[in-house]
């Protein structure tokens, strides 16, 4: 672990730096949505606009770094990151917020398009799994640090947005000033889906559900935990719990799937996810400290589903593609993420607070049985 920072210590530190940003934005937004009196599908529409934006920056973000090169691409998404949370202090409205995270989800998303496409070059198959479980595990790390300063700032939304632009400005100094080997330079390429569905199948699906996952819990889960009750350091709490089980498990399962046919172990995290999170829904309303003891240890199996999938679709392809890869996997990831908060929206609104668990549950489980499913019928990836 410390040989992969001290390589990659610039763009782990503007990660880091971003994901601090990105933390508090969402779980501030979150809440202030939701004291506001936003209904379910203004909810939606807040906070599905980060995603969509990531889905549009997936898709750019390859030609742009085609074009520009991997330095002047992250320092054009990270002025987007700079500006938009300023726009939210414009008006308290639905559709501004949602542009807003519309604006960050896309400089967010191109600032990943850049690091991963990096990462892939840079890295070989027998540690791509160590090396993404500390990236990812630097972004948890961003995240949890975040939800510290949540107590403070929620009630300030202006204080909270300028803090959210400061560290997108952080974030590009390390990459600006660190002197990582840059990555090779491509011609551009379109990513083609049927390839990747043809090389990594698993990969493709395990993108959409980790996109899915992710966008439900962080987006929210501060919602959740404030209608099942719980005060404002309770939701810290709750998030905080959900970012550190991601945070222990990361590297632990990137090493694994080092290790292992990765298909066997999305398996087994998929199908633990979703006795954890049957547990939460069971809790529910009953025993808080159970219930936040099951979304630490769903966090801790789902954070590194993305990790997993990047690393089995990234073995399975050539150098010349993992740019396009990159940028079609983080759109994968946004499609997913856009439908997260729609369809938990829809959830708590059929179920109560409850059917944020029960959505969980049900997605990860149906990503156990088709994991089982490929493993049956393919054969894995020879050493």
């Amino acid at each position: 672990m410390l040989t992969i920072i001290r390589m990659w210590w610039p763009l782990l530190a503007g990660v880091l730096a971003i994901q601090l940003g990105n933390g508090l934005l969402s779980t501030a937004i979150g809440l202030r949505s939701d004291a506001a009196g936003f209904s379910a599908a203004e909810l939606a529409l807040v906070m599905s606009g980060l995603y969509a934006g990531q889905v549009v920056a997936s898709i750019l973000g390859p030609r742009a770094i085609a074009r520009t090169g991997h330095v002047p691409a992250y320092v054009g998404f990270a002025a987007l990151a700079i500006v938009s949370p300023l726009a939210i202090l414009l008006s308290a409205d639905p559709v501004t917020w949602a542009i807003s995270r519309f604006v960050f989800g896309a400089g967010l998303a191109g600032i990943f398009v850049v690091v991963e496409s990096w990462l892939n070059d840079r890295s070989a198959n027998a540690m791509r799994g160590r090396v993404f479980a500390v990236y990812i595990l630097v972004q948890l790390a961003g995240l949890l640090v975040a939800q510290a300063f949540v107590p403070a700032l929620a009630d300030n939304l202006p204080l909270s947005m300028t803090m959210v632009a400061v560290f997108g400005a952080l974030a590009v100094l390390p990459v600006v000033l660190g002197r990582t080997e840059r990555p090779a330079r491509h011609p551009f390429a379109s990513a083609s889906f049927r390839a990747l569905l043809a090389a990594s199948p698993i990969g493709v699906v395990g993108a959409v559900v980790s996109g899915f996952v992710w966008a439900v819990v962080m987006a929210m889960s501060p919602v959740y935990a404030q209608r099942a009750g719980f005060d404002a350091e309770g939701v810290a709490l709750f998030v905080a719990a959900l970012v550190t089980g991601g945070i222990l498990l990361q590297l632990p399962i990137g090493w694994i799937s080092d290790l292992r046919d990765r298909r066997v172990v999305l398996a087994g995290m998929a199908g633990l996810a979703a006795m954890a999170a049957g547990v939460g829904a069971a809790a529910h309303g009953r025993d808080p400290s159970t219930t936040i003891a099951a979304i630490a240890l769903f966090g801790g199996l789902t954070f590194p589903f993305y990790t997993v999938a990047v690393a089995h679709v990234n073995d399975r392809i050539d150098a010349a593609h993992r740019l396009p890869a990159s940028g079609a996997m983080i759109l994968l990831f946004g499609v997913g993420s856009v439908l997260g908060p729609i369809a938990a929206s829809s959830a708590m609104e059929e179920a109560g607070p409850r059917g944020f668990f029960l959505l969980l549950a049900a997605v990860t489980g149906g990503l156990a049985l088709y994991a089982l499913y490929r493993i049956v019928i393919a054969r894995p990836l020879a050493a």
